[in-house]
């Protein structure tokens, strides 16, 4: 699609040289098929049924873990996925197949792909006290999960992305359906998370994710000490780049939590367990 994209923005380009006969070309086009499709296209992306949302996050978490493989410690996978799971019996989504995973690299990041699949990096749970941040930031992406805001956002990019490939497919009478909404689709969710989502998305997670870890018996608090830590540490190291470009100003996060922070002050957290967390830290750091 895209070198049928260059071919044709170059054949009108040279119009004065080559003159193109676009009056017999759009006589010879099934009108009636291009509308239809143009129709199919745009429904395909207005909404995601589930099981497409699921499906779409189960690609691109196999394309981010294609780029940085899991961490190799089956225990470390293991004991992520049990503090996570449980977390999601908390939200209003507890029955999709949730998967979590840490990817092998120092970089600090977080990652959630719709449909439940969670991927922190190793280098983030190294920076960790203990359970109750785990589950702060674990928290914090099982809510974009939940309030869907990787789908708006991709579906949304998707059909801007569409506006235009529908017109080369007019060009070239080829009416396709799945593979350009799924290659769409694929190539807004990997863009997004090389930009970000929206600001009022990270701040709504980050009041959600708190709510989350209070219903689950963990401090809601630990989220504001952790990201306390990463603003200690700024933007200006290589491993947390990505994150700091991707995020709203960590000190205004912790601003706005403050008002969420006075509500949920009285859970105190009581269910992390300082010595499975130890020992992973442990194993995390050899």
């Amino acid at each position: 699609m895209k070198r049928l994209s260059l071919l044709l923005g170059a054949l009108f380009m040279s119009g004065a040289a080559h003159a193109i006969d676009l009056g017999g070309m759009l006589q010879n086009l099934d009108v009636n098929k291009v509308l239809q499709t143009g129709q199919k296209l745009s429904a395909a992306t207005q909404e995601m049924p589930v099981n497409e949302e699921i499906g779409l996050g189960r690609d691109l978490a196999a394309r981010i873990l294609g780029t940085v493989p899991p961490h190799p410690d089956p225990a470390v996978q293991s004991y992520v996925n049990q503090v996570g799971r449980w977390l999601t019996l908390h939200t209003e989504r507890p029955d999709l197949p949730w998967h979590f995973a840490v990817a092998g690299t120092d970089a600090v990041g977080a990652f959630a792909t719709p449909g439940g699949s969670v991927i922190i990096t190793a280098g983030l749970l190294r920076l960790m006290r203990d359970e109750n941040e785990l589950a702060g930031v674990l928290a914090h992406e099982i809510s974009h999960v939940v309030q869907k805001h990787h789908v708006v956002a991709i579906m949304k990019r998707a059909r801007a992305q569409l506006a235009t490939e529908v017109a080369a497919e007019m060009a070239s009478q080829v009416v396709a359906k799945n593979p350009l909404v799924t290659q769409a689709l694929l190539g807004a969710g990997m863009n997004l998370y090389g930009s970000g989502l929206d600001q009022g998305d990270e701040y709504a997670a980050d009041r959600a994710g708190m709510v989350i870890a209070a219903r689950a018996g963990y401090d809601p608090l630990a989220l504001i000490y952790l990201l306390t830590t990463l603003d200690s540490i700024g933007a200006g190291e290589p491993r947390t780049q990505l994150m700091f470009a991707t995020h709203p100003p960590t000190r205004s996060r912790i601003d706005a939590l403050g008002a969420v922070a006075d509500q949920l002050g009285a859970y105190k957290g009581s269910l992390q367990n300082p010595q499975r967390f130890a020992q992973i830290q442990e194993s995390l750091l050899k």
